[in-house]
């Protein structure tokens, strides 16, 4: 078999209806406040769902509903890999900053982490047809490259997954909307299982 993921949900949730992280949310329009924590849970919880129905097996660094920090996931992260290296991490958020469209995210120059996005981008660009494409082919592959801190410190391959701007008009209603998020499930749910089955 090929490699597990271990999965992460970005920032906190919502606990009583109070928002975990400082920032990291809509502005309010016609479906109220969209936090990001709580989309990125819904996304993790589904494709989580959707595992356990398949029999795939996961790993999950950020289950609570509290905002663990970046530091905490990591350590978690490495933990696993101590002792199953036969894995990768799948990072998911959701955008802001003005833009549109989905993304993703590998460290700096060609590693393993590369590989693994493309299979999670081309997924994403085939199962996601009205939605914008933000790739960067300057290498060769979809993938865009940052330095995150989750993705530089991490010990195995790392792919940080933007499901879209929650800032923009059209992303927000797509966050929001059920068949998208679906979508979205299904598409990262159809990459890991290829790697998973590779």
């Amino acid at each position: 078999m090929g490699k597990t993921v271990i999965l992460s949900n970005g920032h906190g949730g919502v606990i009583n209806g109070k928002y975990q992280t400082a920032g990291k949310r809509s502005p309010k329009r016609e479906h109220g406040v969209l936090y990001e924590g709580m989309f990125n849970r819904w996304v993790v919880n589904g494709v989580i769902e959707e595992l356990d129905r398949i029999g795939i097996p996961y790993y999950h660094v950020s289950p609570e509903l509290t905002d663990i920090s970046l530091k905490t996931r990591v350590d978690r992260v490495k933990k696993i890999y101590n002792s199953d290296k036969d894995v990768y991490l799948l990072d998911v958020h959701a955008n802001a900053g003005g833009g549109e469209g989905v993304e993703g995210f590998t460290t700096d120059g060609e590693t393993g982490s590369d590989a693994i996005a493309e299979i999670f981008l081309c997924n994403i660009e085939e199962d996601l047809k009205d939605q914008k494409m933000r790739f960067d082919f300057s290498d060769g592959d979809r993938d865009k490259e940052s330095n995150f801190y989750v993705l530089r410190n991490t010990p195995c391959s790392a792919f940080l997954f933007e499901s879209g701007f929650m800032d923009g008009e059209k992303d927000y209603k797509n966050l929001w909307d059920r068949n998208y998020l679906q979508s979205i499930v299904c598409s990262l749910v159809r990459s890991i299982t290829e790697i998973y089955n590779s």
